[in-house]
């Protein structure tokens, strides 16, 4: 298990002095890539070997959100590797241990180059603790929407959305997808699914449906396609208070 505590500052919450949701994605995606700098595979590694890690799925149950200046720990690691696919646990606790926020997911090895996922090797796992699974609820990877949705809006790809790998950013989707809550709704759960990815000054459409789970709590799907090829880029489904 790789570990590391944050406080939880200004720059990281909303307007009700919680921790923000992009805010957390950040945390939690930083706690994986400090764990893969910190066993020599991080940046350089990928660069030399043409091998990156995307993520291709989230599933994410929020208990509580973090207040400002509240210091947390935000914990992470694999708990297993099939073909070209790794699975990964990160959970955020308290100052007392309680997990206030708890996260499987999903992620693809590719080859740099081609941009095609490849079979995972030995060199590319050693080094992590691998652990058993957290033991929380799954959900699926595949996030089931209507094929009639409302179109919300359009939104052009700008240069502070573009990662290191040069395409837009993973916690974007979620953000740009969270534009489209009701202010005052507390999201409980986030689901992602990412299909396809998008660039730099790419026109992308974002279609919603609101629907309603099994035990009365509204349920927010957003899908996000290109304009032109209208290929989808990611699914985003918030379960709400």
């Amino acid at each position: 298990m790789y570990t590391y505590d944050k406080k939880v500052l200004f720059s990281d919450i909303d307007s009700n002095s919680n921790m923000s949701v992009r805010a957390l994605l950040d945390a939690m995606q930083d706690c994986v890539n400090i764990n893969s700098e910190s066993i020599g595979k991080g940046i350089e590694y990928m660069k030399q070997s043409k091998r990156a890690w995307f993520a291709i799925g989230w599933n994410i149950h929020i208990n509580r959100y973090p207040h400002v200046f509240e210091n947390i720990t935000v914990k992470t690691w694999p708990y297993g590797f099939a073909s070209s696919m790794g699975f990964r646990n990160v959970i955020i606790t308290d100052e007392e241990g309680n997990d206030i926020v708890c996260a499987d997911s999903i992620w693809t090895l590719v080859d740099a180059n081609q941009g095609k996922p490849i079979r995972i090797e030995e060199q590319d796992y050693e080094g992590y603790d691998v652990e058993p699974e957290y033991p929380m609820e799954k959900s699926g990877r595949k996030i089931k929407y209507p094929k009639d949705m409302e179109k919300a809006a359009e939104y052009t790809v700008r240069k502070c959305d573009i990662d290191f790998n040069g395409h837009m950013t993973n916690a974007k989707y979620i953000e740009l997808a969270n534009e489209y809550i009701e202010y005052d709704d507390s999201i409980r759960q986030i689901r992602v699914e990412y299909k396809q990815q998008a660039k730099y000054n790419e026109t992308l459409v974002v279609e919603t449906c609101l629907e309603i789970t099994e035990d009365n709590k509204n349920k927010k799907i957003i899908k996000i396609c290109g304009l032109e090829k209208a290929d989808i880029k990611a699914v985003v489904e918030f379960v709400l208070n």
